[in-house]
């Protein structure tokens, strides 16, 4: 019989612990084991603001400035806080999963593996963020009208919104995404290894 040693999956992928001190368990069991660790949560908060709010910027960019799929009368930067915190609000329980998940598939691999694994993950789970969006914060949905009404700004000439196929949009969402969630999901490995060795060291 393999004895295995049940430590915090979140001490196992961010301070470079023995592959075989982690509990070999289903992805249910990781995400039970992720979540015994008080420390997980401090990971999903930084790791969901980074992709949601700096990801979010950069999709901003990408799909109502550069393919100008259009937006309510507001200021850019309501917009990217309105998308933004949409996200937030329906992407951390997925993020929740899919931190766990993402140690869970390079248990037996390199740890630098987890933010390309996480990032790749991230990519194509909002790959129907774009319908999502159009459907419950665009121009003419009752939030983006409730927001306009009362934080509008008259002054703004609306430009007409270029027309996109819903392949389109996501095709945009996938390839102008992917490259930035790699990105941040890095920038969140490095940041939560610094959180949790300097928590170590404290205590």
């Amino acid at each position: 019989m393999t004895k295995t040693v049940a430590v915090p999956d979140i001490t196992a992928v961010f301070l470079d612990q023995p592959a075989s001190h982690i509990v070999h368990k289903g992805p249910l069991g990781a995400l039970a084991e992720f979540y015994r660790d008080p420390l997980a949560r401090v990971t999903l908060l930084v790791t969901s603001l980074l992709l949601c709010y700096v990801g979010g910027a950069a999709m901003f960019y990408v799909h109502a400035i550069l393919f100008n799929e259009g937006g309510p009368a507001i200021s850019p930067y309501l917009h990217w806080a309105l998308d933004s915190s949409f996200g937030f609000i329906a992407l951390t329980p997925i993020i929740a999963v899919l931190l766990p998940l993402a140690v869970w598939l390079i248990r037996d691999r390199p740890r630098w593996l987890f933010p390309l694994v996480l990032g790749v993950l991230f990519a194509v789970i909002t790959i129907p963020g774009p319908l999502a969006h159009d459907m419950f914060v665009a121009r003419g949905t009752p939030i983006a009208a409730f927001v306009t009404h009362h934080w509008g700004d008259p002054s703004i000439i609306m430009q007409p919104p270029t027309e996109y196929t819903a392949v389109a949009k996501m095709t945009h969402q996938f390839l102008g995404g992917l490259p930035v969630y790699l990105a941040l999901s890095t920038v969140a490995y490095v940041s939560i290894r610094a959180i949790v060795a300097k928590w170590h060291k404290s205590s």
